[in-house]
């Protein structure tokens, strides 16, 4: 009787062996056929559902391509394959991920997502001859690195968005006193900083700043009592507010529960910076602040190649898109693209071409560059081997890339007339 049941426990071990193999071997995991493979890199640890949301609209785009083909590299057919990593908002793990990527013959990285992280990664890059594109570092540090146009974005520079912010409130709005409430960390002063440099030079007052921790708190319980008493304790016109998506619902609440806020006889703006999405404040935030919100985005929503691109990755994945994910969408296709084009998988050739595929200065030289719009690769791809040029517009919309690998788009003031989302004011590209 013991010696059956020893064999009966031997077999029963080997089954289980042998089925978990299987599982590791096929469960879920698509073969690519002779695989290039990119890194997609997000501080997952740090704000999860965000990233994991963006990481699938980079999945989405490589999904798209493959499907449509995949890339022909020297007579050969190939497939993107994507491999994600948590930087976990550590710029320490950023470079060490990016040590190991080389080692493992990986030299293109999609991200970060935070600039906290992506200038250390980036430097880690540039040392290695990587390809970084990152979908939401906005840091103006990452345009200014000597960088050996290793280093590109598809969001915007805080440069761009810093400039208009104060622009459009102090010479459209004619708003001449403005105070700020931003995160604690390397975006948010980095942001702010920008804002009080252009709102000054413009003739403008900035009355108070004041940042937030965001280290290891939660914001729902945290007392914002200092900071508002600070930058309501004076007349202002407008209050910039820098922050995550994830936090603005809740500062919006502290905001009209503020005791000096109520007391104001003349609520001012409350502008908001890009990667907030109205949606979110007008589902979440507080309704009586909606009709003095105001925003600015990269993301047209009126834009039809961002409404396939919603419907697709919402048929895909069952629930809407976070900031950003379109912004990694096309950080797969611009390098796909590059990629097509100088028919290689070498960083250092790719990086010749990314500019060419989706820049003003080369589709304004010809009237014979075919527009590439969302889920289009196989058009694309079949233009790029006949040797003719492309410009693809994207779920951002026009991308533009400038010589110095940051997006020239089309910049949109946004806002809420009876509580419904409305565009204000158009900057850049108007195609």
């Amino acid at each position: 009787m013991k010696k059956y049941n020893l064999f009966f426990i031997i077999f029963l071990f080997l089954i289980i062996n042998i089925s978990c193999d299987n599982l590791k071997e096929d469960y879920n995991r698509p073969k690519y056929e002779d695989p290039v493979t990119i890194a997609v890199v997000g501080d997952v640890s740090v704000l999860r559902e965000s990233v994991e949301n963006i990481f699938f609209g980079a999945q989405l785009a490589a999904e798209e391509i493959n499907q449509k083909g995949g890339l022909e590299i020297n007579g050969r057919k190939r497939e993107i394959e994507l491999v994600f990593k948590n930087s976990a908002g550590n710029p320490e793990t950023g470079v060490e991920i990016v040590q190991a990527l080389k080692n493992q013959g990986i030299d293109i990285v999609i991200g970060p997502t935070f600039s906290s992280v992506a200038v250390e990664m980036a430097e880690a890059c540039i040392e290695y001859n990587m390809l970084l594109m990152t979908y939401s570092a906005t840091t103006p540090e990452l345009t200014f690195l000597n960088d050996n146009h290793l280093i590109w974005r598809t969001c915007p520079s805080d440069y761009t968005f810093g400039t208009i912010s104060a622009g459009y409130c102090h010479d459209s709005l004619e708003l001449n006193k403005a105070a700020i409430l931003y995160r604690d960390d390397r975006f948010g002063s980095g942001l702010s900083n920008i804002i009080i440099e252009n709102f000054t030079l413009l003739g403008g007052t900035i009355t108070a700043t004041v940042n937030y921790p965001v280290d290891e708190i939660n914001l729902n319980d945290y007392i914002f009592d200092y900071q508002l008493n600070t930058v309501f304790g004076q007349y202002i016109d407008v209050l910039y507010i820098v922050a995550f998506n994830s936090e603005i619902s809740v500062i919006t609440n502290k905001i009209y529960n503020n005791a000096k806020y109520q007391s104001l006889a003349v609520k001012p703006f409350i502008f908001v910076n890009d990667g907030i999405l109205a949606e979110e404040i007008l589902t979440n935030g507080n309704p009586e602040l909606l009709d003095d919100v105001l925003g600015i985005t990269s993301t047209n929503e009126g834009n039809p190649n961002y409404a396939i691109y919603k419907n697709n990755y919402q048929s895909r994945f069952g629930f809407a898109p976070a900031p950003y994910s379109e912004h990694a969408y096309d950080a797969v296709y611009c390098v796909a693209y590059a990629m097509q084009r100088g028919n290689t998988t070498n960083p250092l050739i790719i990086k010749e071409y990314l500019q060419e595929i989706s820049g003003e200065e080369y589709y304004e030289q010809t009237d014979e560059v075919l527009k590439i719009n969302v889920n289009e690769f196989d058009i694309g791809r079949n233009i790029l081997l006949k040797g003719k040029p492309i410009n693809y517009e994207g779920a951002t919309g026009p991308i533009n890339f400038d010589v110095k690998g940051d997006p020239v788009p089309k910049i949109v003031i946004w806002g809420f007339e009876n509580k419904e989302y409305v565009e204000l004011s158009y900057y850049g590209d108007t195609l």
